[in-house]
């Protein structure tokens, strides 16, 4: 018995493409849809054959250049699954969504920033404060040496005084 291998894409070793699979018939090995909507995975090819059509879909892919086929395909997929969710407003919803977050997380970080500023000026007036408590501290020990010296001078100019007509 001979092998009825070949590579045609529709042969028993390989699968039709979901989009083939889904409209039931056969997959050529020229088909557009080959690439893009692997059997593996058929839910991609339904969200986008709900939405846009195959017929579309077939017409879309032809007029973009291969290059940028595969990421025209992730879009249609995206906005098929977003429509899915969302018939009115699709992707724009999430977007929407999204733009509002970055609204408030920028608020929130102008916030913090400013008390980050406050908190830094509060710091700062506290060290000032601080080092102006030690240099009072310093000043009255300064001040206590300077006070003890001088006693030391007094006193022993004192006993020396004192003892002075001993001496002589």
């Amino acid at each position: 018995m001979k092998s009825r291998c070949t590579t045609n894409s529709n042969s028993p070793m390989n699968a039709p493409c979901a989009g083939c699979k889904l409209l039931r018939r056969r997959c050529s090995k020229d088909c557009i849809f080959v690439p893009y909507f692997p059997s593996a995975e058929p839910e991609k090819f339904a969200a986008v054959h709900r939405i846009f059509g195959a017929s579309n879909v077939s017409k879309m892919l032809h007029e973009i250049p291969v290059s940028h086929r595969g990421d025209a395909v992730n879009s249609l997929v995206y906005e098929a699954n977003a429509r899915l969710k969302d018939p009115v407003y699709g992707c724009v919803a999430s977007i929407a969504s999204l733009q509002h977050q970055v609204s408030q997380l920028q608020t929130e970080l102008a916030m913090l920033l400013a008390e980050t500023i406050t908190l830094r000026a509060q710091l700062s007036e506290a060290l000032l404060d601080s080092a102006s408590a030690k240099n009072r501290a310093f000043e009255t020990v300064d001040c206590a040496c300077t006070n003890m010296s001088s006693l030391a001078q007094a006193y022993s100019l004192e006993t020396i005084i004192e003892q002075q007509p001993q001496l002589l």
